[in-house]
């Protein structure tokens, strides 16, 4: 996601008003490995050209040299690896070779996007990725910022595209896009054994194997088999989101003025707050609130500063 989007701002803002102002001007340098993998999906998704997975594997390469992988992982090249495999796989499920790029909005107004537009501009795209999904996640993602905000903005529908990429456990994901299993013998790919009653664990003749230790293994391949074995639906599918009614949409587009304009208008850093500082996930400005001193973010302390976002204008 872009630092300086109106919906980052405004979730920003809401959890804690410090973090909101601070985000106008400042992001960390190093990107946690899911923000790293949507950069390099949206360089692959707005390419004009290429073989897109392996624009999503050379742009994770390139932040990560440029920009710097937030991990407490010491073996940062084998999780930028993995992660690059990842992004290949997940933007070669969902843009064919013959596919037009995914365009961009433009500002409208008061809001900058973090979203896709459709190549023919009938509709907005949000990528989610999710370690799991559940059915408050669901209401979650449907009603935030990121996709109401959006919506309201540019009064077209959205298409969110959820991946779910599984958990996170010594730097590599827990999912079968990123993993399977090679029969002994005839070496055929699978992700899962069905029988007629219910769904059977692999014994440990199978070998397990890593996306990243077999290039031999196509993209086409990899996703047949996921598709085969009825895995691809259950990680990568859609949820459309309709336009706003005119009485909410005009109520989400005031909101966002209102809160867009407070945030303008503060002129020195806002109080500490505790509540949201790591959980549900950490605070990138975690180490300026909670550090022996409060600090303000500089790029000595691993920070870039971002262009501010411009001026607000009524709607």
């Amino acid at each position: 996601m872009h630092s300086n989007s109106s919906a980052n701002l405004l979730s920003s803002f809401e959890t804690c008003q410090r973090k909101g102002y601070w985000s106008q001007s400042w992001a960390l340098q190093r990107l946690s490995p899911s923000q790293m993998v949507s950069e390099a999906l949206r360089a692959s998704l707005t390419a004009c050209e290429g073989v897109w997975g392996e624009v999503a594997g050379d742009a994770m390469l390139q932040l990560a040299e440029d920009r710097g992988l937030e991990t407490d992982i010491h073996n940062v090249y084998d999780m930028v690896t993995h992660h690059a495999c990842l992004a290949d796989i997940l933007v070669s499920a969902i843009r064919k070779p013959d596919d037009d790029p995914w365009l961009i909005p433009d500002p409208v107004q008061n809001w900058n996007p973090d979203c896709y537009l459709s190549p023919d501009g009938s509709h907005l795209r949000r990528i989610v990725l999710v370690s799991h999904w559940s059915d408050d996640r669901k209401v979650s993602e449907c009603q935030n910022w990121y996709t109401q905000g959006e919506v309201a903005a540019y009064d077209l529908p959205m298409q969110l595209v959820v991946f779910i990429i599984g958990q996170q456990r010594n730097g590599k994901r827990l999912s079968p896009w990123c993993s399977g299993f090679l029969h002994p013998k005839n070496h055929q790919l699978r992700f899962r054994k069905k029988s007629r009653a219910t769904t059977e664990v692999f014994n440990d003749k199978w070998d397990k194997i890593q996306r990243e230790d077999h290039a031999e293994i196509s993209r086409e391949t990899w996703l047949e088999g996921m598709l085969q074995d009825d895995v691809l639906p259950e990680v990568c599918f859609r949820i459309d989101i309709p336009v706003l009614e005119k009485i909410h949409r005009q109520k989400v587009l005031d909101l966002a003025r209102r809160q867009l304009d407070r945030m303008d208008s503060i002129r020195e850093t806002p109080d500490l707050q505790l509540s949201g500082c790591r959980w549900p996930a950490p605070c990138q400005f975690l180490r300026c609130c909670h550090g022996t001193t409060e600090r303000e973010p500089s790029e000595k302390s691993g920070y870039l500063i971002m262009p501010r976002r411009r001026a607000s204008a009524t709607a």
